[in-house]
């Protein structure tokens, strides 16, 4: 987990839309507040604050009013990682003042809006020069309020590790029940590529282990098994049409025999859209394709 973002119950479309936002740059939030069953809430949250690398906490009309609020802030600040963002015209509680905050008040969702684009790259910036979050102490003795420079520069730094054939494929893989945001051509490009060796890989098991039949196809047994990986190439193919700026119901022509693959190709060489759009920000950020 890269973010976790803090707010009060009457503000949870605003994290939502956040965190949405953040998805779509490959950052992974946690912002669903259910407890599983057997865990306490207190327990639950400190759990989920050790392992994030940033935490955005949305101060508003209602979260400064927040005891829960306040101390999840408390623990973020403490530990160097928090990211305060105003939504109201509002003072945060004192002791969380010295460190700016990125102002959203009035935001529409719109993610070209330049005060999106410069929280969201502060965000990047953040998570990509975190240290193992499990390696630190969840309670500081000494609070190291992060600088407000520091934590808001000029630019961001560009998150390698989830820009790389790895984390794409992993993207892929952790956002396939959701179908939302966008995935860039690279992105789409290597997870298909991945999807490929893994039907070569266990087409090849099938005919050295069960041998071919009559037409001199090998029998397929556990060649299968790769239909675990189609809603993924599905969720995939719908995210690089939304890049691209059309309906991800467009993703089941990809699952059509001999179409599909014509289309996979389309969706692999098919140019990005710069700015953002309905679906999201530009999931480039500042690398290029």
């Amino acid at each position: 987990m890269d973010v976790f973002i803090s707010y009060a119950r009457e503000d949870r479309a605003h994290a939502e839309h956040i965190a949405h936002g953040l998805s779509a740059l490959g950052l992974e939030p946690f912002w669903d507040t259910d407890i599983p069953p057997g865990q306490t809430w207190a327990d639950y949250i400190e759990a989920k604050l050790a392992a994030c690398k940033a935490a955005i906490v949305l101060w508003s009309a209602h979260s400064v009013k927040s005891q829960w609020v306040r101390e999840e802030a408390r623990i973020a600040r403490d530990r160097s990682q928090l990211i305060p963002v105003l939504l109201d015209q509002v003072q945060p509680p004192f002791g969380f003042g010295e460190v700016q905050a990125a102002d959203l008040t009035g935001w529409t969702g719109d993610y070209n809006d330049p005060r999106w684009v410069r929280f969201s790259q502060a965000v990047q910036n953040v998570a990509a020069r975190a240290p193992n979050p499990r390696a630190a102490p969840l309670h500081s003795t000494t609070p190291t309020p992060q600088p407000a420079a520091q934590a808001y520069g000029a630019g961001a730094a560009h998150n390698e590790s989830a820009s790389s054939p790895i984390g794409y494929i992993q993207n892929c893989l952790r956002l396939y029940a959701d179908g939302r945001g966008r995935a860039r051509r690279a992105e789409y490009g290597w997870f298909i590529l991945f999807y490929v060796a893994v039907l070569l890989t266990l087409a090849t098991i099938d005919a050295m282990v069960f041998g071919f039949n009559y037409e001199g196809t090998p029998n397929y047994v556990v060649t299968w098994l790769v239909l675990g990986l189609l809603p993924a190439a599905v969720s995939a193919a719908s995210r690089r049409l939304h890049d691209l700026n059309l309906s991800g119901w467009l993703a089941i022509v990809t699952v059509i025999p001999y179409l599909g693959w014509l289309a996979i190709l389309a969706l692999i060489f098919a140019p990005s859209k710069d700015a953002a759009n309905a679906y999201g920000p530009n999931p480039k950020a500042s690398a290029a394709v």
